[in-house]
């Protein structure tokens, strides 16, 4: 996600970047994590830290529990701390085989002494939809010297406004079973799910169906990350217009359509790949994806079939 090295650049740091598996639904595959790692020491580079988004932003992948032990355990053996982005957890599709599983459990099951940091937002899930603004860290193993540290920089600024201090209170703590509010909370989250994963649904069938376009299923989150072929004259397009092929297939599909969508190339993608990130937050969505398709295929047709 580009706000963390957004924030290593501002730091002066240097980002090494590790890729998700497209083929196996973006999942996070420890040795190519590992691969990353020893690379960044070749190139002489002081790791810091691991940064893990999990649901992911914006593939929608979901990590296994054997394969978050994995990266805990290259934690311990590069002296990394963990950084555990952890806001969609509660945005998951296919909550009984593709469960969430928290990065403070399984260090706490494994009994690892790796310094993890715990992130949490009002801002996804059911509450905030990407609008309302709040949320949390947490720390573990951390040492109390540097928790003290912690704290006088946070005094230096002023507290978060009211409406966001009331929902991060609401997100920590829901309506328990046998409470009052119970009831309805829980039909009304169900129901938000639902339609989230009904939407998730019907647009990665239509955008597979498509020429040109492949979309894993999303398995959390907010998002879908579809892959499109990029065409030889759409290269050579967006070559003279100083763009990445993918920005200005982003670029000409809101001019079109006004469907704002995020190119792959602003959140890190293989070599010669393009992709974008569309949600699937909004009703109404076969509305939205005939748009879509309507302007893919002519795109399509201005550019040319790939090969061409």
């Amino acid at each position: 996600y580009p706000l963390y090295t957004a924030a290593i650049a501002r730091h002066s740091g240097v980002p090494v970047s590790y890729y998700l598996d497209e083929s196996k639904g973006w999942s996070t595959d420890p040795a190519e994590v590992e691969r990353a790692i020893q690379k960044g020491q070749a190139d002489g580079v002081d790791l810091k830290a691991l940064v893990v988004i999990n649901p992911g932003n914006p593939t929608g992948g979901v990590i296994a529990e054997q394969t978050a032990e994995e990266l805990i355990r290259l934690c311990e053996k590069y002296g990394l701390v963990l950084l555990a982005d952890e806001v969609y957890q509660d945005n998951l599709h296919q909550r009984e085989k593709h469960g969430f599983h928290s990065f403070k459990r399984l260090v706490r099951k494994i009994d690892s002494k790796i310094p993890l940091v715990s992130f949490h937002s009002i801002s996804k899930g059911v509450t905030g939809e990407c609008g309302r603004r709040g949320g949390y860290f947490e720390l573990a193993n951390v040492s109390e010297e540097v928790v003290a540290l912690i704290y006088k920089m946070v005094s230096v600024g002023l507290c978060p406004p009211l409406g966001g201090q009331v929902g991060v209170d609401c997100l920590v703590r829901p309506p328990q079973e046998g409470e009052p509010s119970y009831q309805l909370w829980k039909d009304e989250t169900t129901a938000i799910h639902k339609a989230l994963a009904k939407r998730g649904k019907i647009m990665t069938e239509r955008l597979n169906a498509l020429p040109g376009m492949s979309c894993a299923p999303a398995l959390g989150a907010l998002y879908l990350y579809p892959k499109i072929e990029l065409l030889p004259k759409q290269i050579e397009a967006a070559k003279k217009l100083g763009k990445a092929p993918d920005m200005l297939y982003c670029h000409e599909l809101l001019d079109e359509t006004g469907i704002c969508a995020i190119p792959g190339s602003g959140f890190g993608q293989k070599e010669g790949e393009g992709h974008f990130r569309l949600t699937c937050l909004c009703d109404g969505v076969e509305e939205y994806v005939d748009k879509l398709e309507t302007f893919h295929r002519k795109f399509y047709a201005k550019y040319g079939p790939a090969g061409q």
